[in-house]
């Protein structure tokens, strides 16, 4: 190459290449050239010339995978996938599939997901939330899903939003939660599915009686509850956990003892079979789950050394079920047990354990509990303690501390 000349690709270079492995002359090829926009065939040589010396270029993607198929050139050559979204059957074996791979990848992902926010990973749960984002937009945009498959890319669509919500309530955007929530309870019913309209309707009655909204959130509940007796015993032990909660924040006792009794009922008879795809409920222990909910609502009808009573058999389901987010959220529960009980050394010492275990799980939500339990001892007379005050000093010591960290990065 002389000085001064440049090398630039153009595809008539790789069908050379290939023609030339192929033992086949200008003129035998122009034969069986293929065509635009149909099955004819056949060019005169000079084209064929033309084209392996960039004096012509082919621009025709279909052109460029039959002759790809001609002389055995990888697609990728070409700048093209083995998936033909305009002749997915050409490729048999391979295009075909393609999207059913690509939703089995995303169904795995999403277990994984689920898995990490159990084991207290909420950052790295955070970037596989937002892989998952950036690809199911692509999809909406550039990749409609096969009308054989639209149900089942519809259900994956809401688990991810599930996560989305889960997301939000982590980092305390309470309102966007409860709107994502709200969205799935309308796209559940385009899936009729029993197991995405339970759980969607358990989510968002839950995210409503936090904001204080208790019938509705008893309704929601209940309704998830009768929808669920048409999903897996795993759903319809996941629902009593949360209808069991919402019972005991208003109060009704007797609904809260039943439906903790029937969802450990139906738990204990899936003898620690747990993993269930098809029913999106993913890395969770229906048993120590129930008996977070037992403990918590206990405090709120007001038997808080019920809840402590419950502490040795929970730290043993906790074990059991490998529940690392439970294990970093259970000493609040011991915490305000404690302080119903007017037992604020105790109280404090928890409040510690608790506020350690969830600074590892870098969740906004769950570190904000520790100043709502703190501004609770000041309202009830207890901020002059000096363990309360030490406490709050030790908070304060660790806010300065994190901060400059921050500056620095």
């Amino acid at each position: 190459m002389g000085e001064g000349m440049k090398y630039t690709y153009h595809h008539g270079r790789t069908i050379k290449e290939y023609r030339e492995l192929h033992r086949m002359t200008q003129a035998e090829l122009a034969e069986v050239w293929p065509k635009s926009g149909g099955t004819e065939q056949g060019v005169n040589t000079r084209y064929v010339q033309d084209v392996e010396y960039g004096h012509k270029h082919i621009e025709d993607p279909h052109v460029l995978r039959k002759l790809a198929n001609i002389l055995d050139i990888p697609l990728w050559k070409f700048g093209l996938s083995e998936y033909d979204p305009f002749h997915p059957s050409v490729l048999p074996g391979r295009g075909r599939s393609m999207y059913d791979e690509t939703l089995d990848t995303v169904e795995s992902l999403i277990r994984q997901i689920w898995s990490l926010r159990c084991a207290a990973r909420i950052s790295d749960a955070e970037k596989g939330v937002k892989r998952l984002n950036e690809l199911f937009a692509y999809f909406q945009k550039h990749l409609p899903p096969p009308l054989r498959l639209e149900r089942r890319f519809q259900l994956l669509d809401i688990q991810v939003q599930r996560l989305n919500a889960a997301t939000a309530l982590e980092r305390k955007r309470y309102h966007d939660a409860i709107g994502i929530y709200t969205h799935i309870c309308a796209a559940v019913k385009q899936v009729d599915n029993a197991s995405a309209t339970a759980i969607a309707l358990k989510s968002l009655g839950k995210e409503l009686e936090r904001k204080g909204k208790k019938q509705e959130a008893v309704s929601l509940l209940e309704e998830a509850r009768d929808v669920s007796l048409g999903a897996s015993k795993l759903v319809i032990a996941f629902v009593h956990s949360y209808l069991a909660r919402v019972y005991a924040s208003a109060g009704d006792t007797l609904r809260f003892e039943r439906a903790v009794n029937t969802g450990l009922t139906v738990a204990s008879s899936l003898n620690g079979n747990y993993e269930d795809s098809a029913d999106f409920v993913y890395s969770w222990s229906p048993i120590s789950a129930l008996l977070a909910e037992q403990s918590w609502g206990y405090l709120e009808i007001g038997e808080p050394k019920k809840t402590l009573a419950m502490r040795e058999e929970m730290e043993r389901q906790i074990e059991r079920g490998q529940d690392a987010r439970l294990h970093a959220w259970i000493p609040l529960d011991w915490a305000k047990a404690h302080q119903m009980l007017g037992e604020i050394e105790q109280c404090i010492e928890e409040a510690r354990e608790f506020y350690r275990r969830v600074t590892v799980m870098k969740s906004p939500h769950a570190i904000s509990q520790v100043e709502k339990l703190l501004g609770s001892l000041e309202a009830e007379g207890y901020g002059g303690v000096q363990t309360v005050q030490d406490f709050l000093a030790e908070l304060q010591e660790m806010k300065y501390v994190q901060q400059k960290e921050k500056k620095q990065k």
